[in-house]
This record gives C-alpha cells, structure tokens and sequence, in this order.
C-alpha cells in the first residue's frame, strides 16, 4: 500500500489503538489507492525499490513513486469512503474524483500512452 495503515488512521482521527475497524481502514485505502491509479492511468508505487526495472515483469514506462500530493489524495478519498460508507452523496463528484483530488492528481495523468518502440526500427 501507498499509505500505511497508521498513517490512515492518524488522517481519519482514528485512535491507533483501536484496532477493531482496521479491516475496513486498509479495504478503503486499497480502494483508494485503486482509484487514483486508475484515475492517472499509471501504476504508482510506495517506493523506488519497489519500481519494477524495464524489462522486468510489471515494468510500465509511467511507473511513479507516490509522492505527497498522491499521498494526500489517497488519504483524501480514504476519507470520503470512511465518512460516506454507503456510498453515494448525490453529488456529481460521486462518479470522479472530486475537484481536490483531481487538481492534486492533474499533473500526473497520462491520457495517450505512446507504445513502445520495436528494437531494430527506427
């Protein structure tokens, strides 16, 4: 996971010691952590040492380490499904992200991926 259970919970005021929700903490964070991978079209990765090398198996040429501002969107919408959990508000953020997080997220989004080049072309 990008975010740390303790971490979520410190940004939901969840008292660490409290253990009994930790389950659905985590299923939210990995929910999160979904959408916003989905959402920049790229994988994301807690660290460097967890970047597959090109070529290796997983390897994406848009891999990116997660830094604060897709840390703060991940607690963020985290968040919104602990506060929300049944699900829709009725707002028209329900369907995206919501404008927060997509202005956090802007700058990492890839919308055309160019392939790869073939070796031995030009």
């Amino acid at each position: 996971m990008i975010v740390a259970l303790p971490d979520l919970k410190l940004h939901l005021r969840v008292d660490p010691a409290d253990t009994e929700e930790d389950s659905i903490i985590a299923a939210f964070g990995r929910a999160a952590e979904l959408q916003v991978r989905n959402w920049i079209g790229r994988p994301i990765y807690a660290s460097a040492v967890d970047l597959p090398a090109p070529g290796a198996p997983g390897y994406d040429r848009y891999q990116i380490v997660a830094d604060e501002a897709i840390t703060v969107a991940v607690k963020m919408l985290a968040e919104r499904m602990y506060e929300d959990r049944g699900g829709e508000g009725g707002t028209s953020d329900d369907a995206v992200p919501p404008v927060t997080v997509r202005a956090l997220l802007s700058g990492y989004r890839v919308f055309h991926p160019v392939p790869e080049p073939q070796v031995g072309t030009p």
